[in-house]
């Protein structure tokens, strides 16, 4: 799904689930940081149409505080999603959980992966940006890495 350079302000209108472990490689500055940020660059600006979940956004808080980041780096990260113009959280209820239990046993995935799909469901949606390939085992959804969205 790699965008062509004549393509690369257009729009991609399909709702894409974006996994924690993209906005992580950020803000932990790991290994993948440089491609998720011009990925989620795309995403802030409008280009790429996205969703989150509420449950992966309260884990990242916790990953980047047991990482030592203390309140002010939680803030601004909370505050920079705001900046997303292509993103919304969508919230998962207590509905959506218990139906991850069952995507958990369907799928041998944890919790985290069985919402993420879940969601993906309740958005009607089959792509997630990931580099978790658990996603892999679900023969319907299809993962693909923020490289893959950019230009070269």
């Amino acid at each position: 799904m790699r965008l062509e350079k004549s393509e690369r302000r257009k729009h991609l209108n399909t709702v894409m689930l974006i996994d924690s472990n993209v906005f992580l490689e950020v803000e932990l500055a790991e290994q993948h940081a440089e491609a998720c940020k011009r990925f989620l660059e795309r995403v802030r600006d409008g280009y790429i149409k996205s969703a989150i979940t509420d449950f992966h956004v309260d884990s990242i808080l916790v990953v980047m505080e047991n990482y030592g980041k203390g309140w002010r780096e939680l803030v601004t990260f909370l505050v920079s999603l705001l900046k997303y113009k292509g993103l919304r959280v969508h919230t998962v209820g207590l509905n959506g959980r218990i139906k991850a239990t069952y995507v958990m046993r369907d799928y041998g995935l944890d919790l985290d992966d069985a919402i993420a799909v879940q969601a993906l469901r309740e958005l009607s949606s089959e792509t997630i940006v990931s580099y978790d390939n658990h996603f892999d085992s679900v023969d319907w959804v299809k993962r693909v890495k923020p490289e893959d969205l950019l230009d070269s």
